[in-house]
């Protein structure tokens, strides 16, 4: 876990290159969750207007 303030205490540099390299890896993460999210979501909407169209149409 990491703490609220420790880059104000710590004013070390190999804790804040540590800190850019995390957020790196994090924002690239978060895209990749993104977009498998909307991927995920459209074919889910599709598969609805699907069944929909099948069942009804």
């Amino acid at each position: 876990m990491k703490k609220p303030f420790s880059n104000i205490i710590n004013k070390d540099k190999k804790t804040s290159l540590s800190e850019d390299s995390s957020k790196k890896k994090d924002s690239e993460k978060s895209k990749t969750l993104i977009i498998f999210g909307i991927i995920l979501s459209l074919s889910s909407i599709f598969l609805l207007l699907y069944t929909i169209n099948n069942k009804f149409g």
